[in-house]
């Protein structure tokens, strides 16, 4: 008896992971097998970061993947990985723009704790960019997530407020 062994959207984005740390080509022949949209834009988002090529083609095919996420949350949440790989491919303007359409899509997220999540880890890739960038995602957080909604708006805005005083370091997106 053959027993075949499916690996999980998950499992296929670590493997990517791994493999885009040592062979950016394969990574993104695995990356583009990735059935879930979500896992698809952060592998593909990896292998921009460490692809030896131009990474702004395969930062589109990361946004294009977002765009095909189930919900406004994922769309514009997963959509900081690839903000942060251009920036450190040294791609800022490209990832400004990134960052303001994750941010006009970040805004609709209902319910307003979701939208204080996407909004907080778009705050984190921000401040890859530029502490300034993070200070207008800052601002958007404040402004669209009032903290008497629910625990995880005032969370994200007291987070997101530590980060910006440099009372606490953003999120690492690739290791």
């Amino acid at each position: 008896m053959v027993m075949l062994f499916t690996m999980s959207p998950t499992q296929q984005r670590d493997q990517t992971i791994k493999l885009a740390k040592i062979s950016a080509r394969k990574a993104l022949e695995k990356a583009r097998l990735i059935s879930d949209s979500w896992f698809r834009a952060q592998a593909l988002s990896w292998v921009a970061r460490f692809t030896e090529d131009d990474p702004i083609p395969i930062a589109t095919q990361a946004a294009k993947a977002a765009a095909e996420c189930v919900d406004d949350y994922q769309s514009s949440a997963v959509r900081s990985w690839e903000i942060v790989a251009l920036t450190e491919r040294t791609c800022p303007e490209r990832a400004k723009k990134s960052l303001r359409e994750a941010l006009k899509l970040a805004v609709r997220v209902q319910p307003l704790s979701s939208r204080s999540e996407a909004l907080l880890l778009l705050l984190q890739a921000a401040f890859a960019i530029h502490r300034d960038e993070a200070v207008v995602v800052h601002s958007t957080l404040i402004d669209s997530c009032p903290v008497t909604e629910h625990w995880r708006c005032k969370r994200a805005v007291k987070f997101a407020t530590q980060i910006i005083d440099g009372e606490l370091q953003p999120r690492k997106f690739f290791w």
